[in-house]
């Protein structure tokens, strides 16, 4: 008995040192670990800094994209805000790097070029109106919805929600971000925020 006393309190003993001493601490939730991880390029996962967020001053918001990484980054006085996923230009139709100021704003916008023709209540055509349907014969057009849209240049191309967003170039030049995190941009920017696209 006494010996099976002294086993039970040896194993206890050396379970308490060797979890002690192989234990990790996980690793804290920041960019710069969050940015660290192996699949940052494929992964559809969102950093966010809720604190920052918390008390985001819209006039210093900036919002920068990766076409290298396929990500947006949203920035405070150089605090990363939020890192999310994105979609931007496919080959033959590129989203244009620079830097641009957001503007026309809309949250429930709808396209004026990809949607869905209609001739006395049947669907004739849908995609885009000069590429798809050109010489379409039809009374009704219903432009595809672009929720949280944001404007970014003269020649169609913004910012807007997606259910489609790819980890590679797929858009016809604008720039998909996931639901849910299109809002929350939309909601901590304004006309004249800055984005800038690059390549890298």
């Amino acid at each position: 008995m006494k010996s099976l006393l002294l086993l039970s309190v040896s194993i206890a003993i050396a379970t308490l040192f060797s979890s002690c001493g192989s234990s990790v601490a996980p690793l804290a939730n920041t960019h710069q670990n969050f940015k660290a991880r192996a699949d940052y390029k494929q992964s559809y996962d969102t950093y966010t800094n809720e604190k920052a967020l918390a008390t985001v001053n819209k006039s210093k918001v900036k919002l920068r994209v990766s076409k290298a990484n396929q990500r947006m980054i949203v920035t405070q006085d150089n605090v990363v805000l939020m890192d999310t996923p994105i979609t931007t230009g496919r080959p033959g139709k590129p989203t244009p790097n620079g830097t641009f100021k957001l503007y026309n704003r809309v949250a429930d916008k709808r396209s004026n070029s990809y949607g869905t023709m209609y001739k006395n209540g049947v669907r004739v055509c849908g995609g885009h109106r000069r590429d798809n349907c050109k010489g379409v014969s039809y009374d009704k057009y219903v432009g595809s919805p672009l929720p949280y849209w944001q404007r970014i240049d003269d020649n169609g191309i913004g910012i807007h929600q997606s259910n489609s967003v790819k980890r590679y170039p797929a858009s016809g030049g604008c720039i998909r971000i996931q639901p849910g995190y299109a809002k929350r941009i939309f909601n901590i920017t304004k006309s004249g925020t800055p984005i800038t696209i690059t390549n890298s």
